[in-house]
């Protein structure tokens, strides 16, 4: 995973993905219906994935079968 450095911006950082990730409006989402909203702010579908990894590491999603469910 990408965290900010002095070789890495925050932009270009896996947490300010995941940070992307949590600020779109849906309590759930399908994953496929998440990455073509956003997959415009990621430079790869392997980001994606890091950020989701990243949110369902630290308990801010589940996941149940293509659903993604925000945690509060």
């Amino acid at each position: 995973m990408l965290f900010p450095s002095k070789f890495t911006s925050f932009e270009d950082s896996v947490i300010n993905k995941m940070i992307l990730i949590l600020e779109t409006e849906h309590k759930s989402i399908g994953l496929i219906d998440l990455y073509n909203q956003l997959k415009n702010k990621f430079i790869s579908i392997d980001e994606f994935i890091f950020a989701l990894d990243g949110l369902y590491a630290i308990g801010y999603i589940e996941m149940e079968e293509e659903v993604i469910k925000y945690v509060n």
